[in-house]
C-alpha cells in the first residue's frame, strides 16, 4: 500500500504542472476560468443562478437557450475543486466557442465540503441534471451532453450511473454523451489524504462514491452513448492510470469509448484551453455533439463540390 506521502503526491495535480510551479498554476487557473467566464456572461444570452434547488449553491447558469433552436444539444458543465473549491460563476469559460457552434451550454452549481457531504454532493448534481433533462424534453433537443473537469468528473460518471425515467420520467436516452475530463473514479486512494479533510469520507462512502464501483451500471446505461475520457499529457500519473482503467473496462462493456490524452497540457489547462475555437478538445466535443464541420469538408460545400 502507497505512503500517504506517495497519495499526497499523485493525487496534487499542481506538483506536476510542466507551465508553472506549484503556487502558481492554480492562481493561474482561476484567472483563466474566471476571465472566460465573465467575457461569456458579458457576451452571451444567458439566466444566471437560475435555482433548482433549495440551498445556496443549487443554481443554474444557462446560455443561449433563448436564441438558439429548441433543437439545439445541451452541454452541461460540473466544475472541479475536489469537491470544495471553485463554483459556478467561474465556470462557463467554455461558452463562447460552444455556443457560437450551436449547442445551450449549462453550468451546474453545488454546495462544497465541508458544508457538504459527497453524498450530498452527487445528491444536488443529480437533481441538476434532472432539471436540464426535463428542459431538454420540453424543448425537443437532440441530446444532453455531461462534461465533468476532475471531481466534476466523478460527478459526471455518476451521473451516467442513475436511472433518469425513474428520477424524473426522462428517457435515459436523452444523454447522448459524456465527456470526462482528468477525472477520479476510485475515491478510495483519497481517503488517506489531505483531499479528505473536508470530505470526512470513510471507505465506505468513497466506495460509494466511486464510479468503479457501479461501473457495470454505468456500462448497461451507456451503450447507446458516446463517451471520451481525457487527460492532460501532464497530469499525475494516477490520474492517468485511473483513466485509461475506467476506459478500457467501458469498452469492454461494449460502450463507444474513447481515450484521449492532450499532448502539452496538464490538469488544469486540459479544460480551461476550452475557452479556444480552435483547441483540439473543443473541436472533439463539438463533434461529439454534432456540430462540428471540418473546415475542408466546409470549404467544399461552399463551392458545392460535396
Amino acid at each position: 500500500m502507497a505512503s500517504r506521502e506517495e497519495l499526497e503526491l499523485q493525487y496534487s495535480p499542481s506538483r506536476w504542472s510542466h507551465r508553472l510551479g506549484p503556487n502558481e498554476v492554480i492562481p493561474a487557473h482561476v484567472k483563466a476560468l474566471t476571465e472566460g467566464s465573465e467575457l461569456a456572461k458579458s457576451t452571451v444570452e444567458c439566466e444566471l443562478g437560475f435555482p433548482y434547488g433549495l440551498s445556496e449553491n443549487e443554481k443554474l447558469d444557462i446560455f443561449g437557450a433563448n436564441t438558439l433552436p429548441s433543437e439545439a444539444p445541451i452541454f452541461v458543465y460540473i466544475h472541479g475543486g475536489y469537491w470544495q473549491d471553485l463554483n459556478r460563476e467561474m465556470s462557463s469559460f467554455m461558452v463562447l466557442p460552444l455556443t457560437s457552434a450551436g449547442a445551450v451550454v449549462v453550468v451546474i452549481g453545488y454546495d462544497l465540503a465541508p458544508k457538504a457531504s459527497l453524498d450530498e454532493i452527487v445528491r444536488q448534481v443529480k437533481k441538476g441534471v434532472a432539471f436540464v433533462l426535463n428542459m431538454a424534453k420540453r424543448r425537443g433537443s437532440s441530446g444532453v451532453y455531461l462534461c465533468g473537469h476532475s471531481a466534476g468528473g466523478q460527478l459526471a460518471a455518476m451521473m451516467l450511473a442513475q436511472d433518469w425515467m425513474n428520477e424524473c420520467m426522462v428517457s435515459n436516452s436523452l444523454i447522448k454523451g459524456a465527456v470526462l475530463v482528468s477525472g477520479v473514479y476510485d475515491l478510495r486512494p483519497l481517503v488517506n489524504t489531505y483531499v479528505n479533510d473536508a470530505l470526512k469520507m470513510t471507505e465506505e462512502d468513497a466506495l460509494r462514491n466511486s464510479p468503479v464501483n457501479c461501473q457495470d451500471v454505468i456500462i448497461e446505461r451507456s451503450r447507446q452513448r458516446k463517451l471520451l475520457v481525457v487527460v492532460g499529457e501532464h497530469d499525475p500519473p494516477e490520474y492517468k492510470r485511473q483513466s485509461i482503467a475506467f476506459n478500457t473496462s467501458l469498452l469492454g462493456g461494449g460502450v463507444q469509448s474513447i481515450f484521449m490524452q492532450i499532448g502539452d497540457t496538464d490538469h488544469f489547462n486540459v479544460i480551461d484551453n476550452l475557452r479556444q475555437e480552435d483547441y483540439t478538445l473543443t473541436k472533439e466535443i463539438l463533434r461529439l455533439m454534432g456540430l462540428y464541420l471540418d473546415p475542408l469538408i466546409e470549404g467544399m460545400q461552399s463551392a458545392g463540390l460535396s
